[in-house]
């Protein structure tokens, strides 16, 4: 009897201990759920568009409906960035310069209504698109910081190889004035895509007077001309602080094709009536005049305007495609559409921006020669990839004949995270941004998701 008794005290107190055990391990189960990322596609054509929504803990959830200027955190320790970029010599390590690159800029409150686009959109214009007044205070930080425009191909240097490669080598004598430190920048969708007509976006970049501008088309349906996006206000920055450009580096954009480039409708779609989407129907419909050719000729006297100013322009791939998980022979067709709609306006480039934090390696950055897509894009020219790596700052990777440059998003989205992360307060400390929440364009909404 006594045994017995025994055994069944033993018994209920394993069965105790298995539900404690069953009961941290749902904990467990739930917690992951709760960081789980919903990834919501959708496609248009063969475009292919990701947006990542991130649930977040409460802490940060908070600052998506508080007022932004009257949240108080507890910030992280930075984590410390950009310490041995210069030797006491004045030599810049290469393998460190910073890559930041933006989307075109939010002009108006109309960005963030719904009813004009949807939720999702609107999630996407808070966190994406700066509004010119947040651009030209970052830029002023940037410059108050020391930071100089340099190109990336300003940090190698380049030999013909016999079999029509390029062998490409990092510079070790690389240098600029004292007290200066290189920068370098980009702007992806320099399109301006039918997504964003009617909400607040530059329509196009235009030419008046010798200069670069943007038309603007107002709420009330008003042209507008001036600095409406990022080219020309940095060429306004650049006219005031001429120090802020080495040997007359600009930005470097980064073009899609399926709406054409910087506005113009230039994809042949638009000429032969095939493959059209529906917003391109019904923009041709909005425009019966719409004359093909003259539509091309405008925008090559764009893109050599800004060549002629020091920007450069990067494949993006036409349909905006994610190269990571894209097949090669799609990725090959997607090249031949680029070369035939925007390389006759804006000529070869031998930059290619992967976007949606893509990579043609599962090691971002290290391409080995079985590597068939790394394969196809040197051989079809490519040899300056840059890539966007979540949380990834400030690192070049070389091989034979390739560099590959990770870039960070200037976002409101990473900018707001300041308090929160000190990966990325120690970003924006070392670039000499700060805490740049509470300088947020007052015009951005109270209530909002924001989706990474």
């Amino acid at each position: 009897m006594a045994g017995n008794k025994k055994s069944k005290k033993n018994d209920s107190g394993l069965r105790k201990i298995a539900i404690a055990i069953f009961g941290v391990a749902a904990v467990a189960v739930i917690g992951v759920v709760i960081f789980l990322v919903i990834r919501i596609r959708t496609t248009g054509g063969t475009r292919q568009d990701v947006v990542t929504i991130e649930s977040k803990p409460e802490a940060v959830a908070n600052i998506e409906t508080a007022d932004i200027d009257q949240v108080q955190y507890i910030e992280q320790e930075a984590v410390p960035y950009l310490e041995n970029l210069i030797d006491a010599n004045g030599i810049i390590d290469v393998t460190q310069v910073p890559h930041l690159y933006i989307y075109p800029l939010l002009n108006d409150d109309r960005g963030y209504d719904p009813a004009l686009s949807s939720e999702g959109r609107v999630a996407v214009n808070n966190s994406n698109n700066l509004t010119p007044k947040e651009f030209g205070e970052l830029l002023n930080r940037l410059y108050d910081a020391g930071f100089v425009l340099v190109r990336l191909r300003d940090l190698v240097t380049t030999e013909a190889t016999p079999d029509n490669g390029l062998r490409v080598t990092p510079r070790t004598d690389f240098s600029l004035p004292d007290g200066k430190k290189p920068l370098i920048l980009t702007e992806d969708n320099v399109n301006y895509h039918h997504t964003t007509e009617g909400i607040g976006f530059a329509s196009k970049i235009v030419l008046q007077n010798d200069s670069i501008e943007c038309l603007y088309i107002n709420a009330e349906g008003a042209e507008r001309i001036g600095d409406y996006d990022a080219v020309p206000i940095l060429e306004a920055f650049i006219k005031g602080h001429p120090d802020f450009s080495y040997n007359g580096a600009r930005m470097t954009l980064a073009l899609t094709g399926y709406n054409g480039v910087f506005g113009y409708r230039t994809d042949s779609s638009y000429k032969t009536g095939v493959g059209l989407t529906e917003l391109q129907e019904k923009w041709l419909k909005a425009n019966p005049e719409f004359d093909y050719d003259a539509e091309v000729a405008a925008a090559q006297e764009v893109a050599q305007a800004l060549l002629d100013a020091g920007y450069e322009f990067a494949n993006k791939t036409w349909g905006d495609r994610i190269v990571g998980t894209s097949k090669l022979a799609d990725l090959k067709t997607d090249n031949e559409k680029w070369k035939e709609s925007v390389e006759p306006i804006i000529g070869k480039t031998d930059i290619f921006v992967f976007s949606h934090d893509s990579d043609i390696s599962d090691t971002p950055g290290d391409y080995e020669s079985n590597n068939d897509k790394y394969k196809y894009f040197t051989s079809e020219g490519y040899h300056y990839f840059c890539t966007g790596e979540r949380g990834v700052f400030a690192r070049e990777i070389y091989g034979i004949d390739y560099v590959c440059s990770a870039r960070y998003g200037l976002t409101p989205y990473n900018l707001i995270t300041y308090v929160q992360d000190g990966n990325t307060a120690g970003i924006f400390n070392s670039l000499g941004i700060g805490n740049f929440g509470p300088m947020l364009d007052d015009r951005r909404p109270e209530g909002y998701m924001y989706a990474s």
